[in-house]
């Protein structure tokens, strides 16, 4: 599953998630896109968050870089 659904599943838009941990909504974004994939602290906060594991994260977030 894409983490923008896990995201809006969750009940947050992207600027509401990066405020809830701490980082920017560009980052958010660099995540939803799989640009990037974030560091440990972030990934954990992450899951928090949203309520999913972290490979459930990180399995959304790699699907984003194969799409592109």
């Amino acid at each position: 599953m894409e983490l923008s659904k896990l995201i809006l599943k969750a009940g947050y838009t992207p600027k509401m998630l990066a405020e809830a941990i701490g980082v920017t909504k560009y980052a958010i974004y660099a995540y939803m896109s799989g640009r990037a994939y974030p560091n440990a602290k972030n990934l954990m906060a992450l899951c928090k968050a949203l309520g999913y594991s972290e490979k459930t994260v990180l399995a959304a977030i790699k699907e984003a870089r194969n799409d592109n």
